[in-house]
């Protein structure tokens, strides 16, 4: 924004700002400056805001016109501290008259106006060819794509990375097919390809045609693989256009801007429906024509205004809170997404990678996401082995893990173990088993290098002993339990469940994982070991490692017991992107839906996301945590997470920093991803400052403000 009307938005972020450090005041006063000094500085910010907002008015006159949109107009028309205009003429304008301030019928208006340009933005994306139903896209497992550009600049490649990892390649001047072909390596490889080209491909591609262009792509690809065409431009632009049958699905909009560009890749994936209609001739099309289809229930992206929010509040309230995490070094850097009805109304990376800020975060960088990692791995396995009625959960665990017969843990149920209840102890340090009095490594169980029996990497250049998973289960049989049955949050239970998914299913656990879920989801950064498939700049650091591998942890798993198992486990070790996280998170609140396929029966889901035991005094759910008063260290804090989720609501949190909430009463979705434990374990001021909390509560409050 411009002028008065970005003075406006930074008065209102700086009183936002104090707001909230007075509410941190309050709650943790020794934290932050005393409670009186910053009530002064708040009245003195309002004094400031008081005194300047009125030398604005009165100065209205002298500001330049910069912009010519229906903003800048509405700004020169309002010359007194009156409105010239009434909220009636303005579309959606509200006025709140604060004194002589009334900056908001003009922010109101101008939300207005970024509705309409959303809106015709959506009117003039066009299907005019969709071969075969191939839009929108499905069966994502099986796609392999590839995304070509006339232009380095085009979004298109990083918007279609949201739904799938897809490869990209620029069409530069002077590229022939046979350089194209030498360049791609093996461009035999690709199933589908997606041609983004905008105004001035001629020119800018160094073809003289569109021709030209459909027969050089000819030259490089098989005749047999599918292509979509993404044409951005002004009539005269798209009419050099003549369909000669390469391309299966052709979609038209009027110019290349990333709203277009966004909408029309959320078409491909069905998050939109088509409904577009030409309102001009084109070509062979007469006007009016246009190809409609409904979408499916994948992830959409919106504005917040498009879900009746203010962009400026949200995000003034969000930063604020996650900009105190960042400077009290609660966390380097993290990623959230908030989704609302099935719709991101907001997704944003902050901070960077450590604190000496040599990488920023970025959306598709992943995190270790520790203890998120029950409900996003062996949860939903289980769920789907229970719908194909290959697990009982009222059964003994014993029932599917013999080994566990004639133990103390023989009569413990699946429903206990699932909902922390089954007496086992929270855990078993297991590394110092395998070093010496002076922290070396053991030989009997350790090698620098890969070697026949010792292949399970723990670290970069260490290597443990194949057999030591088998270790790992009989120390958990032969740990004593809990003396009384009550809830006690327990990893030992989920760390067998990887094997006893593969037990039942027939399948090993990573890839009943990665081909039953993430590549049907399109979540193509959920995975284990992350380090043997993505560069490390893609990977968040998560601790400087000082108790057992005595490195910086990067794509090895944080949890020791878990990379003693390889890095492979129930209970931590999976990575990924908030946006990815969000795709399972949704597919529960869709009752086991997503993308129109269906994962989980809706029975299974509400049973798993369900509190059993609350008349216990246990809050959770078969895997999920569940809202609940607070107890231990937290007790008297108030309700778990937020007072204002619902009773239905679910979701975990993990001991790296990471969080993830879905409420299905409010069809909201709350994920936050973080690397608190950077450099290492003992920062918890994550915790202190309550900011997870306090994200998920604005969230809610946010949503619901009309």
């Amino acid at each position: 924004m411009e002028g008065f009307l970005s003075y406006q938005f930074s008065l209102e972020k700086q009183f936002w700002n104090w707001l909230v450090l007075v509410s941190f005041g309050h709650v943790y006063p020794k934290i932050f400056l005393m409670r009186k000094t910053l009530l002064l500085i708040l009245s003195l910010s309002f004094l400031s805001f008081a005194l300047i907002a009125q030398k604005k008015t009165n100065t209205a006159k002298s500001i330049p016109a910069t912009r010519t949109s229906k903003t800048t107009q509405l700004q020169q028309k309002s010359k007194t501290t009156k409105v010239a205009q009434s909220p009636q003429t303005i579309k959606g304008a509200k006025v709140i008259q604060s004194g002589k301030f009334t900056a908001v019928s003009i922010i109101s208006a101008d939300r207005q106006i970024r509705l309409n340009q959303r809106h015709e933005a959506t009117q003039s994306i066009v299907v005019l060819k969709n071969e075969s139903h191939l839009l929108p896209l499905n069966r994502l497992d099986t796609l392999k794509i590839l995304v070509l550009s006339t232009v380095k600049e085009s979004a298109v490649p990083q918007l279609m990375n949201r739904y799938l990892k897809t490869d990209h390649f620029t069409l530069l001047p002077g590229m022939n097919a046979g350089k194209v072909r030498y360049l791609l390596d093996k461009p035999e490889t690709y199933n589908l390809i997606v041609l983004a080209a905008g105004e001035g491909t001629s020119s800018t591609a160094g073809i003289r045609s569109f021709k030209e262009m459909e027969e050089m792509i000819s030259g490089v690809f098989s005749p047999h693989t599918r292509m979509i065409f993404l044409l951005f431009g002004t009539p005269a632009f798209l009419d050099q256009w003549t369909d000669n049958g390469i391309a299966s699905s052709m979609v038209v909009s009027d110019r290349p801007d990333y709203d277009r560009q966004d909408l029309v890749t959320q078409l491909l994936f069905g998050s939109v429906n088509s409904t577009g209609r030409l309102s001009y001739d084109l070509n062979k099309f007469a006007k009016g024509e246009g190809i409609s289809f409904a979408g499916v229930n994948r992830l959409s992206y919106v504005i917040p205004e498009e879900l009746g929010m203010d962009s400026i509040r949200l995000s003034q309230r969000m930063d604020s809170l996650v900009n105190i995490g960042l400077r009290e070094k609660a966390f380097p850097g993290c990623q959230m997404l908030l989704a609302k009805r099935g719709k991101v109304f907001y997704q944003k990376s902050y901070g960077w990678h450590t604190y000496d800020r040599t990488r920023n975060v970025r959306n598709d960088d992943c995190y270790d996401l520790a203890s998120v990692t029950k409900v996003l791995a062996p949860v939903p396995a289980l769920m789907m082995l229970a719908d194909q009625k290959k697990f009982l959960i009222t059964k003994k665990m014993s029932d599917y893990w013999p080994d566990w017969k004639g133990s103390n843990k023989e009569g413990i149920l699946l429903s206990d173990l699932l909902s922390h209840q089954a007496r086992l102890r929270p855990g078993v340090t297991l590394y110092p088993m395998t070093m010496t009095e002076r922290d070396h490594y053991k030989p009997e169980y350790y090698t620098t290098k890969p070697a026949p029996g010792y292949e399970l990497c723990v670290a970069h250049n260490l290597y443990l002993l194949n057999s030591y998973p088998d270790t790992i289960y009989k120390i958990i049989r032969n740990s004593p339990l809990l003396k009384t049955k009550k809830y006690a949050y327990s990893d030992l239970g989920f760390v067998l469940f990887p094997k006893l998914i593969e037990n039942l299913s027939g399948e090993n656990y990573v890839q009943f994982l990665q081909e039953r879920l993430y590549s049907r989801l399109g979540a193509s950064t959920l995975m284990y070991n992350p380090y043997l498939t993505l560069p490390d700049s893609r990977l968040v650091p998560t601790e400087e490692d000082k108790l057992f591998r005595h490195e910086l942890l990067l794509g090895h798993v944080h949890d020791e017991t878990a990379a003693l198992m390889g890095g492979i486990s129930g209970n931590a070790g999976l990575f990924g992107c908030a946006g990815d996280v969000a795709k399972v998170m949704q597919l529960y609140l869709q009752n086991g839906e997503y993308g129109n396929e269906r994962y989980i029966s809706t029975e299974t889901v509400k049973n798993w996301t369900s509190s059993h035991f609350q008349k216990t005094n246990n809050r959770r759910g078969f895997g999920f945590d569940k809202p609940g008063i607070q107890t231990g260290p937290y007790a008297g804090k108030g309700k778990y997470p937020s007072s204002m989720v619902s009773e239905q609501s679910y979701g975990h949190s993990g001991f790296t920093g990471t969080f993830v909430w879905a409420d299905p009463v409010n069809d909201l979705l709350f994920v936050f991803l973080s690397n608190r434990v950077y450099p290492d374990r003992k920062n918890h001021k994550i915790n202190k400052l309550g900011i997870r909390p306090l994200l998920l509560e604005n969230l809610f409050r946010i949503a619901g403000e009309k």
